[in-house]
């Protein structure tokens, strides 16, 4: 009661702390994803979090060096915190981007699933490998969009024992399986 009666200085206060927050869990989950537009080689997303993120950088600084107290700074490097949290919960729902998964079977099991997974969709090249022992093994490269992945993983997962490989890709020229 005492700081509302001080001219609201404790309304302002908190507002400030607010508005920091907000803008810093904005302005992470802006970098967070600059950084993802970069690796998948999207030039122009970037220019528009990139100059988003300095405007919101350089006011939640102001505020940040223009109040005083360890609650401000707390609360800068929450806000960080929780925008990297953020912007990372957002990429992966995203997905942007390939993978190529490279599944190694057994040849007979690798022919059944390589069929089986080119009626669903996928986009499959097998070639012949030599596993323990010298045995005959198949692998079987799929390259596909990062969030189609789960779904092959179900498939995959229903077949059976599976080793594989997983990369991510930055471009590819010619087919990319499309998943019904």
């Amino acid at each position: 009661m005492f700081f509302l009666l001080k001219g609201g200085i404790f309304i302002e206060i908190f507002i400030n702390l607010t508005v920091i927050l907000f803008l810093n869990i904005l302005g992470s989950c802006l970098k967070n994803l600059k950084t993802v537009f970069l690796s998948q080689n999207a030039i122009k997303p970037v220019y528009i979090t990139t100059f988003i993120d300095s405007v919101v950088f350089f006011y939640a600084f102001k505020l940040t060096t223009t109040s005083s107290g360890v609650a401000f700074v707390t609360v800068f490097a929450i806000g960080k915190l929780v925008g990297v949290f953020l912007g990372n919960i957002i990429e992966k729902k995203l997905a942007f981007g390939l993978l190529e998964v490279d599944v190694y079977k057994h040849k007979d099991q690798g022919k059944l699933l390589a069929d089986a997974l080119r009626e669903q969709g996928y986009s499959v090249t097998t070639t012949v490998g030599y596993g323990v022992n010298g045995l005959e093994r198949l692998m079987l490269k799929i390259i596909l969009p990062r969030n189609c992945f789960s779904d092959l993983h179900e498939v995959l997962k229903n077949d059976g024992n599976v080793n594989m490989t997983i990369k991510t890709i930055s471009s590819v020229y010619g087919k990319v399986g499309t998943v019904y």
